[in-house]
C-alpha cells in the first residue's frame, strides 16, 4: 500500500493534472455594467475561496436537486485548490497606448471622440497639463518601465537581462492601473459618458492602425492590426508564464469576437466567459452608480452590440466598404457573448457580497483545473445538444439550434435554422448558380426570372464575378432576403427563406405524430422573436432558456402579457468545446481514487 503524506497528492495524478494545475486563460466578455470587472477582481483577489457563502438569486437557492450536491463538491474543491488569477484589463493596455501620444494629440483625441457639446476643450487641456493630475503623475512614474511599455505595444521590441523574465512587471501594470483608475474618474467628472466613448474610440483606433491617432477613421485599414492589441495581452501572458510556475489569468475584457478568436486559437486552456446581467439590473446599476440617462445606456448598448452597422445613417456617411472595415475594429458584445465558452448569470441586486458570482467561478475553476470532477447540470445538458444542432444549419447569416423538452428535461424536438426539407439551403446555392444554371430544383421562378433581382445579385457581387480567384476556391453564396430588400429598398424580413430553429422544432412534433409540452421547456442557442415568441406561447410552454441577452421586444411585447406568460431564463453553463474540456474527465474518476488507496 502506498504512504501518501497529508496534503500531498500522489506523484501519477499531479502528472495527470499538471497543464490544467499550472495554466489557464479566462477571458471576460459581456455588456457594459453586467459585471466582467466584479468577476476579474474576484478572480484577483480573492487568496482563498470563502465556503462559508450561501449562493442565492431573488431569495431562491441558485442550485436545487442533484446540483447542490454538484455544488458541494466543486465547493470543497476550490476551498482546497484556489489560485489567485492576474488580472490584465484590456482598459489598462488602452491606457498604456494612449499614454505614448503627446498631450496634443490626446486633446484633439479626447474631444472627437464626444460630442463638440458635451466636452470643453480647455478643460480638457488643463487636466492633461496639470503637473498634479493623473495623467503628468503617470508620465513620471512610469518613465523608469519605458522598455516594459515599449515591448508591450510594439511588434518588433524584445526584452534584456531581469526584465525578459518578467521582473518589475506587475509593479509596471499597478502603475498603469492607477492611472487608468483616475483618469477615468476625470473624464467622468467632465461629461459622464466621456471614459466609455474615449476607450471604445481608442480600441477601435488600436485596431485599425495599431496606435491611438486622432481621425484615424481617415487613415487606411490595416487587416493585420485588428489583432495589434490582443498580440499586446499576449506579450504579457508570456512575461507572466516565465516568472511563475503557476499561471492563471484573467482579462477583462475581451468585446471584439476578433479578439476572442484570436485567444481560442493560440491557447487551448483558454476559455470565453460570458457576464450576463438581467438587463433592467443592469440597466439600473448604470444609473445609479455610474449617473447614465437612458439615452447614454442605449448609446453604449447600441455600440456594443453591432447595431450600428444597421443604421441607415452610418450606411450612408461611411459607404459600404467603411462599413465593412469598422465591423473588424468595433466593439461587438453580442458576437462575443454568442462565441462563449461558458455563460454566467449576475443578478445586479446582490453588490455587498456577490456570493451568486463567486459560487459560479467556482464552480468553472475547479473544472478547468479538473474536468469530470462533476457532471453537467440539466440545463447544460440540453442546451449543449442546440448547441450541436446549430451547426446543421445551411444559413450563411447566423446559425441557431433549438430544443424542445417536457418539463422533466426529457427531449420532445430539435430544431435549426434552415430551409424547408428538400429545398436547397443557401451555403449550397452559388450567385453564378442563379445566373446561368437555371436549375428549378435550386433557384425559384422568381430568381430564375426578375429581372430587378437579378440586377441587384450582378451590383451586389460584382467584385466577385469580375475577379472569381479571389475568393481561392470558396463558394459564393449570397442570402435571398438581403438582395430582395436592396432591390426592393426596404429592410422586410418577410423574405428569408429560412424557418427560425425554434418553428423548425415545433414543426418536428406535428410532423411526426405529435407530443404534448404544454408546461414544456424551450432551449435556444439565440433568443427567440416576436414570432417564435408568439408560438411558444400558444403551445404552453413555461420557460424558454436563452442565450443572447439582445432579445428585441419580443420580451416587453409578447411575453411580459397575458395570464400565462412563458418565463425567460438566460442560460448559464458550458457549451460547445468547453462542455467537452470540462466534463469529460482526464481518466475515469475510480482509476483516479485507486492512486489515493
Amino acid at each position: 500500500m502506498k504512504s501518501i503524506k497529508i496534503n500531498q497528492e500522489p506523484q501519477e495524478v499531479s502528472q495527470l493534472f499538471e497543464g490544467r494545475n499550472n495554466f489557464a486563460v479566462i477571458g471576460l466578455t459581456g455588456r457594459t455594467g453586467s459585471g466582467c470587472t466584479t468577476a476579474a477582481n474576484i478572480l484577483e483577489s480573492e487568496p482563498t475561496f470563502p465556503t462559508h457563502h450561501d449562493a442565492r438569486s431573488g431569495g431562491e437557492p441558485l442550485y436545487s436537486g442533484l446540483s447542490t450536491k454538484r455544488y458541494n463538491i466543486v465547493k470543497n474543491f476550490a476551498s482546497k485548490n484556489w489560485d489567485r488569477f492576474f488580472s490584465i484589463k484590456v482598459s489598462d493596455l488602452i491606457s498604456a497606448y494612449i499614454l505614448q501620444i503627446n498631450i496634443g494629440d490626446l486633446v484633439n483625441f479626447i474631444c472627437e471622440s464626444a460630442d463638440p457639446q458635451a466636452v470643453d476643450r480647455a478643460k480638457v487641456e488643463n487636466l492633461l497639463r496639470d503637473k498634479d493630475g493623473a495623467y503628468q503623475e503617470a508620465v513620471r512614474k512610469l518613465a523608469k518601465y519605458e522598455h516594459f511599455s515599449k515591448y508591450i505595444i510594439n511588434r518588433d521590441m524584445a526584452l534584456t537581462g531581469e526584465s525578459k523574465n518578467g521582473k518589475g512587471l506587475k509593479h509596471y501594470m499597478l502603475l498603469v492601473r492607477d492611472f487608468t483608475s483616475k483618469f477615468k474618474k476625470d473624464l467622468i467628472n467632465l461629461n459622464a459618458d466621456l471614459y466609455i466613448l474615449v476607450y471604445q474610440s481608442a480600441g477601435n483606433s488600436i485596431r485599425r492602425t495599431g496606435a491611438v491617432i486622432c481621425e484615424y477613421e481617415k487613415e487606411e485599414f490595416k487587416a493585420e492590426m485588428v489583432f495589434h492589441l490582443p498580440e499586446s495581452i499576449n506579450r504579457i501572458i508570456k512575461l507572466i508564464r516565465r516568472s511563475r510556475s503557476r499561471a492563471f489569468i484573467v482579462i477583462d475584457a475581451i468585446r471584439n469576437p476578433h479578439e476572442a478568436r484570436f485567444f481560442k486559437d493560440r491557447y487551448s486552456a483558454f476559455y470565453l466567459m460570458s457576464i450576463n446581467a438581467p438587463n433592467a439590473d443592469r440597466q439600473e446599476y448604470l444609473t445609479a452608480h455610474h449617473k447614465f440617462n437612458k439615452e447614454q445606456v442605449d448609446n453604449i448598448d447600441k455600440v456594443e452590440s453591432g447595431d450600428w452597422l444597421k443604421d441607415k445613417d452610418e450606411a450612408r456617411e461611411y459607404g459600404d466598404k467603411s462599413k465593412s472595415e469598422r465591423s473588424w475594429i468595433s466593439q461587438n458584445v453580442k458576437k462575443c457573448i454568442e462565441m462563449s465558452d461558458i455563460h454566467v448569470f449576475n443578478p445586479r441586486n446582490e453588490l455587498p457580497n456577490n456570493n451568486v458570482l463567486k459560487a459560479q467561478l467556482a464552480w468553472y475553476v475547479s473544472l478547468i483545473k479538473h474536468p469530470g470532477l462533476i457532471s453537467p447540470t440539466p440545463m447544460e445538458r440540453v442546451m449543449q445538444i442546440a448547441y450541436t444542432a446549430k451547426a446543421n444549419s445551411g444559413c450563411i447569416s447566423r446559425q441557431v439550434g433549438a430544443v424542445i423538452t417536457n418539463n422533466d428535461q426529457s427531449i420532445k424536438a430539435i430544431g435549426w435554422n434552415d430551409v424547408a426539407e428538400g429545398q436547397y439551403p443557401c451555403a449550397l446555392r452559388s450567385v453564378d448558380g442563379a445566373l446561368n444554371e437555371f436549375d428549378s430544383e435550386i433557384y425559384s421562378e422568381f430568381e430564375r426570372s426578375d429581372n430587378n433581382f437579378r440586377d441587384s445579385l450582378k451590383i451586389a457581387h460584382k467584385n466577385i464575378l469580375d475577379n472569381p480567384e479571389i475568393l481561392s476556391g470558396r463558394n459564393c453564396s449570397y442570402c435571398f432576403k438581403d438582395i430582395k430588400n436592396s432591390a426592393d429598398k426596404k429592410g422586410n424580413q418577410v423574405h428569408t427563406r429560412s424557418l427560425h430553429a425554434e418553428e423548425n422544432a415545433f414543426l418536428q412534433i406535428t410532423k411526426y405524430g405529435g407530443q404534448p409540452i404544454q408546461g414544456g421547456k424551450l432551449y435556444t442557442t439565440a433568443s427567440p422573436c416576436e414570432l417564435c415568441s408568439k408560438k411558444a406561447y400558444q403551445l404552453g410552454v413555461e420557460e424558454i432558456i436563452f442565450i443572447d441577452p439582445y432579445p428585441g421586444i419580443a420580451k416587453e411585447h409578447i411575453l411580459a402579457i397575458g395570464r400565462k406568460p412563458p418565463k425567460l431564463i438566460q442560460f448559464r453553463g458550458a457549451v460547445g468545446k468547453a462542455y467537452h474540456m470540462l466534463y469529460e474527465p482526464v481518466i475515469a474518476y475510480k482509476d483516479e481514487l485507486e492512486f489515493f488507496r
